[in-house]
């Protein structure tokens, strides 16, 4: 009997130097940074069908251990582990017990060749790379010869978005703030705003440096209009470190995403996932001690955010990564070491992590980001995927 195809291939692909100028369009103006390629232009994956139904298993799956995990971790009320201060841990039981809803998030998976899948991570508050997978790799999709070997790709995550929006229960006016400097941010604000106003909302951008306090209104824009209703791509323990973090408990500003996803997002959530869920077939073993976890591990910082400051303890050969300037410290969380398969290219081995979106409670598409390291970081690849 001939073996089972794997459930994950990288194809080779004519080059094409046109599509990233052409989805600039989209907003895609990030495509080469620094004279540095981020969109693949040589290259796609191709996956099973039966892949693409594990993934959406597996995150439909996990997405309820881990409400199950927070409700366990904010009943306890211990953050220790979280590197959460006080203002921070007040503002995440908050907002838990207001149930806020929340807009979208990513896992990120490893996808082995036989299918087999383990959780890596969840970013569930400032996930990136959605403007990649929601509509541009969907352009190429449509628009490119060579993505015709497949035929279909799993994205539905655009019409998810704008589906979900009124079940957030937000007032008509949605402002949408960023790091002015950053390209890549600013695009995927950009590209949620036209998200928001197709659900039927105003929708307006800020810098999140513009944003100050005026008495007794709270958050507002330069111009002193209210904020009301803010998304935000900037993670809630920066905002907590500033001068004006002593203001986030008296505001009244609904955020999104909401405080309590910080529980979520943080490393340390895979610590609590393992003690309720031990030996899940979908898990990696997490710890607070490296001691207890048997062979080689991979230390993350808890607040650690696009791969920095990641520690590889047991392997001959080093693939840590530097910590970024400004990060506020946090504990190390360690996670049993589950190396990424390597799949050739004519450069050298390429490492993928499945990026599977979660908009709401379920799963709508899939981002892959490649780099020639094991560890992945902001500066690697981003791949269009097509499902044969």
């Amino acid at each position: 009997m001939a073996p089972a195809p794997p459930a994950i291939a990288r194809l080779l692909l004519p080059r094409d130097d046109d599509f990233p100028r052409r989805a600039e369009e989209l907003g895609f103006n990030f495509h080469a940074p620094d004279d540095r390629e981020y969109w693949a232009r040589d290259a796609c994956y191709a996956l099973a069908p039966e892949a693409i139904a594990a993934l959406e298993a597996a995150a439909r799956e996990l997405h309820g251990m881990i409400d199950a995990a927070v409700d366990r971790v904010v009943a306890r009320g211990d953050y220790a582990a979280f590197g959460f201060t006080d203002r921070l841990a007040a503002l995440v039981e908050a907002s838990h017990r207001a149930a806020e809803p929340s807009l979208y998030g990513r896992f990120d998976f490893r996808l082995a060749p036989d299918g087999a899948i383990k959780l890596f991570e969840f970013n569930a508050e400032t996930p990136a790379a959605l403007l990649e997978a929601a509509v541009v790799q969907l352009a190429w999709f449509e628009e490119t010869p060579a993505a015709r070997l497949g035929t279909d790709q799993w994205n539905r995550i655009d019409d998810a978005l704008v589906a979900r929006w009124p079940a957030l229960r937000l007032p008509h006016l949605v402002h949408f703030a960023a790091e002015h400097e950053r390209a890549d941010e600013v695009a995927q604000v950009a590209y949620l705003m036209a998200t928001a106003r197709a659900a039927g909302h105003a929708a307006a951008f800020l810098p999140v440096e513009d944003i100050s306090w005026q008495d007794p209104t709270g958050f507002v824009t330069p111009d002193g209009t209210p904020l009301r209703a803010c998304f935000k791509l900037y993670p809630w323990d920066w905002l907590d470190a500033e001068d004006g973090g002593r203001l986030l408990p008296l505001g009244r500003t609904r955020w999104i995403e909401p405080a309590r996803r910080m529980v979520a997002a943080n490393k340390a959530i895979l610590v609590t996932l393992w003690e309720m869920f031990p030996g899940h077939p979908l898990l990696l073993p997490a710890s607070l001690d490296r001691g207890s976890i048997d062979g080689p591990a991979i230390g993350k910082p808890a607040l650690g955010l696009e791969g920095h400051g990641m520690r590889v303890d047991g392997l001959d050969a080093d693939a840590s990564t530097e910590i970024a300037e400004g990060l506020p410290p946090s504990p190390t969380i360690w996670q049993a070491w589950a190396p990424l398969p390597g799949h050739a290219t004519p450069q050298g081995d390429a490492f993928p992590v499945m990026g599977v979106w979660m908009v709401g409670d379920e799963p709508c598409g899939l981002g892959i980001r490649e780099g020639d390291e094991l560890v992945t970081t902001l500066e690697d690849r981003f791949v269009p995927h097509v499902v044969l």
